[in-house]
């Protein structure tokens, strides 16, 4: 009798289940594969992504552009002063300040000093950009351009410090601070913001940046920055309860997409990691520019994804190439900030196997890891690496040379050496590249220096020669790769013939 009654409550609970995914079913409106979106903005995202929308809220990407405020001014602006380097100074009025920095009324200004003068013009800080390294100030003009200013803060130094001047290692004078005012990269709104504000659309603009009518959907970098337009998406999952329902179980069970909206896991590699290398350091010509700023993620006219790939290795990697921010090291790999994403789709990882930036970055809140540990040496790094390496897992010592967990047993430390410059707060430093197939070759050191070929052994063992370390890995039987020719084997993935 008791097994009976069970039968007949399974019986019901598994028809209760039909019923109820039969109606989703004929309850639910279909969605189109191909669609057409307007933006709405992040505010209405929050209403049901709580946990994403929450961590995005405390993120860079949505704190990148903000109004001046007290909790957003990060530079002096209590009767700052900032000087031309003493090696710049050619006259008595350079010993005066060049830019006075200070605040009234609730606003915030930076005056520039004029040319050959002791006055001052003033100009109101309407947007900072950044916080975290640096931070740029723009100043409004009556033609709607937003103008960035010469001098910006370094967070590292405590210091106004002017950027571009020591980007392109020039002279520091009165006269090139407001000549860099005059560049059409000056003009924020219609140079940089592509990166910094979501939805930007230049309405009209004059051909020298002098005039920009320019709107955004909102400042910072948007949930729809990377998932593209959520009309479609806001209007079907508030349509009908049923709606939802069908979205979660063709998700779950179909490996579908959401409904109207983009979502990079379910996407081609390709086509989701446009979205980061957009403006991560993708090292592009200078004729794709245009592409990668009206680039955004979805379809377009004719129902094709918007795929940035094809651009991805397409400038030449020119040894010895010092633009600023896109340098290249004499031996053919990036070096510049402006190419570490160059660096990853160079890699072999990028080209034969389906990793993806948010495999070791957190997707919403980018400024953490995806799990712990994943952006530093340590040992929940090396699992990330060995559980495909699983040859080298059985014994790390004997790939590594060196003791578990100490410098030099982790993957990150020789596959991974930091060899891209970073000075985007004036402070130069170098980050691991992300070309995680790099192998150490100390022969291109000898041949060019250390400091003009560095390789991950001499970067930890400063102390010892390129003779030293070439001795040791021909000691240690790893020195299959170590060709003594003029590039990097490690330059493109297609150069990597030898492991």
């Amino acid at each position: 009798m008791a097994l009976n009654k069970i039968k007949i409550a399974w019986g019901l609970i598994l028809a209760s289940i039909a019923i109820a995914a039969s109606l989703i079913w004929f309850l639910h409106d279909d969605y189109a594969r191909v669609y057409q979106a307007e933006y709405a903005g992040s505010e209405v995202c929050g209403g049901c992504h709580l946990i994403n929308h929450g961590q995005w809220e405390s993120s860079p990407h949505h704190k990148i552009t903000q109004q001046p405020k007290r909790e957003s001014i990060v530079g002096d602006f209590d009767n700052g002063e900032w000087y031309l380097p003493e090696k710049d100074r050619k006259t008595e009025l350079d010993r005066l300040p060049a830019v006075k920095t200070y605040s009234q009324s609730g606003e915030y200004f930076m005056a520039l000093r004029y040319p050959q003068s002791e006055q001052y013009h003033p100009f109101r800080i309407d947007r900072v950009v950044g916080y975290q390294y640096r931070q740029t100030y723009l100043t409004k003009e009556a033609d709607g351009v937003l103008r960035r200013l010469p001098v910006q803060w370094s967070v590292s130094r405590q210091d106004f410090f002017a950027y571009w001047n020591e980007q392109e290692k020039g002279v520091h004078s009165v006269h090139d601070l407001w000549a860099q005012m005059k560049t059409l990269n000056s003009a924020w709104n219609l140079y940089c913001a592509r990166c910094h504000t979501t939805n930007l659309d230049i309405v009209e603009k004059a051909r020298d940046h002098s005039t920009a009518n320019v709107k955004w959907t909102e400042p910072g970098v948007g949930c729809e920055t990377c998932h593209g337009p959520g009309s479609k998406h806001i209007k079907y999952m508030a349509g009908k309860p049923a709606n939802r329902l069908m979205s979660f179980f063709n998700q779950l069970l179909n490996e579908k997409t959401a409904p109207y909206i983009m979502n990079a896991s379910r996407l081609e590699k390709g086509v989701a990691l446009s979205v980061c290398a957009r403006c991560h350091g993708s090292d592009i010509l200078r004729k794709r520019m245009d592409i990668y700023r009206t680039y955004e993620p979805g379809f377009d006219q004719h129902g094709r994804y918007s795929d940035l790939s094809k651009y991805f290795k397409e400038a030449p990697l020119v040894p010895g190439r010092t633009a600023p921010t896109v340098e290249v090291w004499i031996d053919g790999r990036p070096k510049g900030l402006g190419t570490l994403f160059r660096s990853f789709a160079d890699s072999r990882h990028y080209d034969k196997t389906d990793m993806r930036c948010y495999d070791c970055h957190d997707a919403h809140a980018n400024k953490e890891e995806s799990s712990l540990g994943l952006k530093s040496a340590s040992a929940e790094s090396n699992q990330f690496c060995l559980s495909c390496h699983t040859e080298i897992a059985e014994d790390q010592e004997k790939h590594t040379k060196h003791t578990a967990g100490t410098s030099g047993s982790f993957c990150y430390d020789c596959h991974m050496p930091q060899t891209i410059a970073n000075a985007v707060a004036g402070d130069i430093h170098f980050v691991r590249t992300h070309n995680m197939g790099t192998i150490p070759n100390p022969y291109l050191s000898k041949r060019y220096g250390a400091e003009n070929s560095p390789n991950a052994c001499n970067i930890c063992h400063q102390e010892k020669s390129p003779e030293w370390t070439i001795d040791k890995l021909h000691e240690w039987g790893q020195d299959s790769h170590m060709l003594d020719q003029p590039l990097h084997l490690n330059r493109t993935a297609e150069a990597d013939t030898v492991h």
